[in-house]
């Protein structure tokens, strides 16, 4: 299984919707994860994690499964990491999945994944990509690029 973990695109400061910057990374990373195998995706309730995830669902059309889990619900940030994790923990071991969240979710969500701690992730912060195989048989590797 391959889980790609990263917090959403640059966001507009005086709304939930993504910078013009923001919507340029969100195309990069479409263009990145489009020939990857990706076909399930998770994400907040937040317009700027959808949006973030739009430019793939555009290539990918049908082929893209988006399951949304609040953020604000009951239980808040907490409820929404472990239901991204039981949700990804759940998928067969061929899967290719990608997880779009929050700085302050993006590291619960790894750790919970079994991909250990990361630093942690700067209000200023959009260019991080997590990459965590979880091989069938075998130690698990977290990955960080920059996009």
């Amino acid at each position: 299984m391959v889980i790609f973990v990263l917090r959403h695109g640059d966001r507009n400061p005086a709304a939930d919707a993504l910078s013009p910057a923001g919507v340029k990374r969100a195309k990069f990373l479409a263009h990145m994860l489009a020939g990857s195998g990706v076909s399930e995706a998770y994400c907040s309730d937040a317009q700027r994690t959808h949006e973030t995830l739009a430019p793939l669902k555009q290539l990918l059309g049908n082929e893209l499964a988006i399951t949304e889990f609040s953020a604000a619900a009951p239980g808040g940030p907490d409820a929404h990491v472990q239901a991204i994790v039981a949700a990804a923990a759940a998928l067969p071991a061929t899967a290719v999945a990608v997880v779009v969240s929050h700085s302050n979710t993006v590291g619960p969500i790894i750790q919970g994944l079994g991909g250990g701690v990361i630093a942690p992730i700067g209000e200023a912060e959009f260019d991080r990509l997590f990459v965590l195989i979880i091989p069938p048989n075998g130690d698990k590797a977290l990955l960080q690029l920059r996009y």
